[in-house]
């Protein structure tokens, strides 16, 4: 057996690129998707820390999301090392005001599948950043050798993220019944998917 499939797989793989955008929102104003890199660390703490406050559709406490700069890049090399990974940014006169991710399995019989994330600071709700992320991630997924089923979940009562995922085709594929508790308040997370 010859090495060449080998070759021509890695020479495929790293070709899979992310291209910057620009997009006009819903607000007029046009921001500018691009990927993560290490250097944005502090800008990218200080925004996941902000919608994290301002969000009950987080599964995250605001004490809990401390990380160091450090620690912050080592998370951002993570997206950019693996190859079914990706972390994109969304840029507005210098500032994160949002951030999409996929987590790619690493486990060989999973790489063919990827674990959505996603935020977006308050004031940038409802302006369409959030279906250009998921546009932008899901076109990028598209190309991909590897990835064939993206994944994700959603608190039941978040209408405004269901409705954007299903828009996009996602399926609904199960329910965690009281997966989060705030304040004594259970809620069921929402198993979507979206087979490329």
């Amino acid at each position: 057996m010859t090495q060449l499939p080998i070759i021509l797989y890695i020479v495929m793989m790293k070709t899979i690129v992310f291209k910057p955008q620009h997009i006009t929102l819903k607000n007029g104003k046009t921001v500018k998707l691009r990927l993560c890199d290490e250097s944005d660390a502090e800008n990218l703490i200080k925004t996941v820390s902000a919608y994290i406050e301002n969000s009950d559709c987080i599964p995250l406490c605001p004490h809990e999301f401390k990380p160091t700069i450090e620690e912050e890049m080592n998370w951002i090399t993570k997206f950019i090392q693996e190859q079914n990974s990706i972390l994109i940014v969304a840029i507005y006169k210098g500032e994160i005001i949002g951030n999409i991710d996929l987590s790619g399995n690493q486990r060989e019989i999973m790489q063919h599948t990827g674990i959505i994330g996603m935020g977006i600071l308050k004031d940038w709700r409802n302006t369409g950043l959030g279906t250009a992320l998921l546009k932008a991630l899901i076109d990028w997924a598209t190309t991909h050798p590897i990835l064939e089923k993206l994944v994700l979940g959603v608190y039941h009562n978040n209408k405004p993220g269901i409705a954007l995922y299903t828009k996009m085709g996602f399926k609904k594929a199960g329910i965690h019944h009281k997966m989060f508790k705030h304040n004594n308040t259970y809620y069921d997370e929402i198993l979507m998917h979206l087979e490329l």
